[in-house]
């Protein structure tokens, strides 16, 4: 199969020297390149401007805010070139309503900034590629209970435009230690796995399984 991922972080320009991001590291997506590819699938990876890069020869390219990114998706997936998406990628839900042009002065003792809500990329992704296209969520919860978490994958899901979502929690990350859960579709426990590794031996399986399923449809 040919799988575009995207890892890292988005940044939102403030001014010409300052933006707004947040932690991703892009290791997971990364990582998941490297494990795909070596799977023997055909792997893209749209990646952050200071993520991870994968060990292996996969096909690279940065991207920098989620406005560029989107460009992006919408340039590789536009020939139908591709079969599946996998959005590990931390897009900013705000950008700056406006960049400033140089930059702000630091003087002022306070500094106020209105943002604006970036268009969400996932529901949008199948709608840019000629032919069927898997997709892949990412939902990151911090602290959330079990119901929480429930509510934030169905919410995903309900959304539209995916076809698996993969959950985690900022509680349980640890060195070493990075848990996730696979869900097919909403509502269900999904499938606990332990580390990327996990994650990409699951999604493997459930991309081919997919490509097996939209195939005979189309018989």
């Amino acid at each position: 199969m040919k799988i575009l991922i995207t890892s890292g972080a988005t940044r939102e320009p403030i001014d010409a020297v300052r933006f707004i991001s947040n932690l991703s590291t892009g290791a997971t997506g990364a990582t998941l390149a490297d494990a795909l590819q070596r799977r023997g699938h055909t792997v893209t990876l749209l990646h952050g401007l200071t993520a991870a890069r994968p060990a292996r020869s996969v096909r690279l390219e940065e991207f920098s805010s989620a406005a560029d990114l989107r460009s992006r998706l919408r340039r590789h997936l536009a020939p139908g070139r591709f079969d599946a998406v996998i959005m590990a990628a931390a897009v900013a839900d705000y950008r700056p309503r406006r960049v400033h042009a140089g930059k702000i002065s630091s003087t002022a003792a306070n500094l106020t900034l209105k943002l604006a809500r970036n268009a969400k990329l996932l529901p949008r992704l199948k709608r840019l590629s000629p032919k069927p296209l898997c997709v892949v969520g990412f939902k990151l919860t911090a602290g959330a209970s079990a119901a929480a978490r429930v509510r934030a994958v169905s919410a995903q899901f309900a959304a539209g435009g995916v076809d698996l979502v993969v959950h985690n929690d900022l509680s349980e990350i640890r060195s070493g230690r990075h848990p996730f859960r696979l869900h097919g579709k909403s509502g269900e426990p999904g499938i606990p796995l332990r580390g990327v590794t996990g994650l990409a031996a699951a999604l493997h399986r459930a991309l081919i399984a997919t490509s097996a399923v939209a195939k005979g449809s189309t018989r």
